[in-house]
């Protein structure tokens, strides 16, 4: 009698242990699973950042090769439709900086100073992609 009272408070004892050391390690595990999707979630940002420019820089370089092969090296008055398309590219950009500079350049009248926006806008063009 006596042995089967010690053999069930043992019972108890070790249901009880096993529940505790159950409840820790699903415990252990829910934190591990957080840190990781915390982790996770960070790479995530970083690779949609990463992309994001990738973008920006191809539409820099779309652009930035429209201007250079459709205004410096035409060799005649550029037309209409090839001006509405560069101002349609740069509006596309979304950025004030670039198109603030495009403005400068269509607004200038004499070629020494449209040459001198062009060169600014080239150089703010390729200053954006390294960025």
């Amino acid at each position: 009698m006596r042995w089967e009272k010690i053999k069930k408070i043992i019972k108890k004892m070790i249901n009880i242990s096993l529940k505790k050391a159950f409840i820790i390690i699903l415990a252990v595990l829910l934190c591990i699973s957080l840190g990781f999707n915390g982790w996770l979630a960070y790479q995530l940002s970083l690779l949609v950042n990463a992309h994001e420019a990738q973008s920006m820089n191809a539409k820099i370089l779309d652009f930035t090769r429209m201007f250079v092969e459709d205004v410096l090296m035409a060799s005649t008055e550029i037309d209409f439709d090839t001006r509405l398309t560069l101002e349609a590219t740069v509006r596309g950009l979304n950025d004030p900086q670039v198109f603030d500079q495009w403005q400068k350049f269509t607004k200038t009248t004499t070629k020494e100073g449209a040459s001198n926006e062009a060169k600014n806008l080239l150089d703010l063009l390729v200053k954006k992609i390294g960025r």
